[in-house]
């Protein structure tokens, strides 16, 4: 992948860009992604990422031709930029891409046109190319089989040598003892539901029955010119009760319930160094403090993102970037010393994936998280890992590459089950899915509403599935009844209202 050099300020609004198209926000995902170019031309990941989120077919492909220009290897850019020229183009789907014939031009084009003049005609040269090349296009190499989970050969992760854009697979935790593992299928087919998979129309749905129980916490509100960061609300999963619990003035996301409902943590966005940190506070707001006092901000990471609590209440995964390191790793820190200690903090991968969403097993004894292989493969997903806490080692939990791109998993309360959200193959929206914890099943799909459904998050009795979805034309709170598949709403408010945990009423 070409790079023009480091830039600090680049590769975070490209890294939070590339986290909210993730994340289904792809508003907030193109206003960062358009920074990106702008301040850096030649940024072919920023430019391929681009063409990802923009709506507009003449957009996507000045975006994809300005990769070719960067790097006119990349041959996932070239593919799409040949599905974008067949006949069939205003009719599919390709590449988890969307497509509009919308005809008009924003301030990116504009900036392209502009400022781009001699990479915008080579794009154009490459366009005439593609669609004169007919038999002499260079092939598309042979897709690899995806490589099987090794049962008989466990390997620590710390210090090993990613090979060929993989991670090397480890043995599958198990819950049980008596559990069989097996591993999935080189190629990832889905089981199908033995029931429709409801679909969420742009209606307003019923809310929930009053014996749905906990508390919600979600990002809410509007604030101009940051669609990633709002206030921090908490409401009963009726869609009762709701109320701001962060400070005045103070904007984040990522929040979650400590096991009791007593505290929550949230990464709170810095406007005057636009850094994210994380930070915690009681519900009644009356203490904050930042989570770093617990290492005594020895050493200073950037990038705090995704905290998550342990089911005791006794440590805090989350991920962040260290000084001097490529990546964003896992960490973890014990929330005992909050006179402040570096040894309460553990960073728990050192490898070339950039990790993101932990989410602990109701037992402690394991992390699931999603590793983004971008970094070692341009052409490279996501996949979901699992770390174990007591042998250090990682094991893959999935293994389908390009076929679904998961993240944002969480753990069931009797451990058996995890829930994510992921982008299928040719699909340009998030859907919400199942998979056993120890991976002896195929993913499963349970929600799909043809619009994105993000950040699936269990109730504490295990019955429900929070999630949000754009389904109705703004960014809105539903509950998941598991047994009936029977979807309620909880928010309907025109802010934006995205929900990251589901806590027990204290």
């Amino acid at each position: 992948m070409n790079t023009s050099g480091s830039n600090p300020q680049v590769e975070t609004l490209l890294k939070q860009g590339i986290d909210a198209a993730r994340g289904g926000d792809k508003a907030a995902a193109r206003a960062l992604l358009e920074q990106v170019v702008e301040q850096d031309q030649q940024n072919e990941k920023g430019w391929f990422w681009l063409a990802a989120v923009t709506e507009d077919l003449n957009e996507k492909r000045i975006c994809l031709g300005n990769v070719l220009v960067i790097n006119p290897n990349n041959q996932r850019a070239r593919k799409l930029l040949e599905q974008l020229e067949s006949p069939n183009t205003a009719s599919t789907s390709f590449g988890g891409m969307s497509q509009s014939s919308g005809g008009g031009t924003n301030r990116t084009t504009l900036f392209v046109a502009i400022g781009l003049g001699g990479i915008a005609i080579t794009a154009l040269l490459i366009l005439l190319l593609l669609m004169m090349g007919g038999d002499d296009k260079e092939k598309e190499p042979a897709a690899q089989p995806t490589a099987a989970i090794v049962l008989n050969t466990p390997q620590p992760v710390d210090g090993a040598t990613p090979v060929a854009g993989q991670p090397e697979t480890l043995v599958m935790p198990t819950l049980a003892p008596t559990a069989t593992i097996t591993p999935p299928p080189a190629t990832w087919t889905p089981v199908p539901s033995n029931t429709p998979i409801p679909a969420l129309p742009p209606t307003v749905f019923p809310a929930p029955p009053v014996s749905v129980s906990g508390v919600i916490i979600m990002r809410s509100g509007d604030v101009p010119g940051d669609l990633l960061n709002q206030p921090i609300v908490l409401l009963k999963a009726d869609g009762t009760d709701q109320r701001t619990v962060s400070q005045v003035n103070e904007r984040g996301h990522s929040p979650g319930l400590s096991p009791d409902s007593s505290q929550f943590v949230f990464v709170l966005y810095a406007p005057g160094t636009r850094e994210h940190l994380l930070s915690l506070n009681n519900l009644q707001g009356t203490a904050p403090r930042p989570v770093s006092r617990y290492w005594a901000n020895t050493p200073t990471l950037q990038k705090q993102d995704a905290p998550s609590w342990s089911p005791d209440g006794k440590w805090l995964t989350f991920t962040a970037q260290g000084m001097g390191s490529p990546t964003v790793d896992l960490y973890r820190v014990s929330l005992n010393t909050p006179e402040g200690d570096p040894a309460a903090l553990e960073r728990l991968t050192s490898d070339d994936a950039i990790e993101s969403w932990p989410s602990f097993s109701p037992d402690g004894l394991w992390i699931v998280y999603s590793a983004d292989l971008s970094k070692l493969d341009f052409n490279a997903a996501s996949e979901l890992r699992i770390y174990d806490t007591i042998s250090k080692r990682v094991t893959n939990l999935t293994t389908n590459g390009a076929e679904l791109i998961e993240t944002a998993p969480d753990w069931s309360p009797d451990g058996k089950t995890i829930v994510f959200q992921a982008l299928s193959a040719g699909s340009p929206q998030n859907d919400i899915y199942l998979i056993s914890a120890d991976g002896t099943t195929a993913p499963q799909k349970i929600i799909d509403s043809g619009a994105d459904d993000i950040a699936p998050r269990f109730s504490p009795d295990g019955l429900h599935i929070v999630f949000s979805s754009d389904a109705a034309g703004n960014w809105d709170v539903y509950i998941y009844e598991i047994a009936t598949q029977t979807i309620y709403q909880i928010t309907t408010s025109p802010d934006t209202d995205i929900a990251n945990d589901w806590g027990r009423e204290s």
